[in-house]
């Protein structure tokens, strides 16, 4: 929140004319801002600050201050962050089938994580899989996988891998015995 709150103060007084130019133009589209902004809070210049505030120090106090409020009005900053970042996977069919197409869904569950840490995860939107692996080395690394490998309810891999995502726990990243082998002919 703190970072969304600098980005916002800064980019809403150096981009001021094109908000004036175009009511909808929207710099959260761009997705490598990340850079001009660090840029700007490291260097500091006084002739891209804001006037209302008196130094970039101020800017960045104002932005703690609220995060602070938005914490609270959340239920304070003694509330767990998961509190806020549920996961929400559904399966592509649970909207199609009424009354019992939402038991097709992975149960809703906190989960620690942001859009911009390496445990990214913010409600749907997550990666397909984590894996941390050396060459040479793969018998050591390790690999999150979302819900399952199978996306047929039935199957027994449908869910199996979705407590360790939620969780953090390590699973290995290389294949274990096979299990089952399916053969496909004309």
């Amino acid at each position: 929140m703190f970072r969304e709150e600098v980005s916002d103060a800064v980019i809403a007084f150096v981009l001021s004319e094109c908000y004036e130019a175009d009511a909808s133009f929207d710099y959260r589209a761009v997705r490598r801002r990340e850079g001009p902004i660090w840029k700007l809070v490291t260097e500091k210049p006084m002739h891209l600050l804001d006037p209302a505030y008196s130094d970039w120090n101020a800017l960045l106090v104002a932005a703690v201050d609220r995060v602070i409020a938005r914490a609270d009005a959340d239920g304070g900053l003694s509330e767990p962050w998961s509190r806020s970042n549920i996961t929400a996977y559904r399966h592509p069919l649970s909207s199609a089938i009424p009354i019992i197409g939402g038991r097709l869904d992975m149960p809703l569950q906190p989960m620690n994580g942001d859009l911009y840490t390496p445990s990214m995860h913010w409600g749907s939107n997550a990666p397909s899989e984590r894996m941390i692996v050396s060459p040479g080395r793969e018998a050591d690394g390790i690999m999150h996988m979302p819900t399952g490998q199978s996306g047929h309810p039935l199957s027994p891999y449908y869910s199996n891998s979705h407590d360790a995502w939620v969780h953090g726990k390590a699973t290995p990243f290389l294949p274990g015995q096979t299990e089952h082998t399916l053969t496909l002919t004309p």
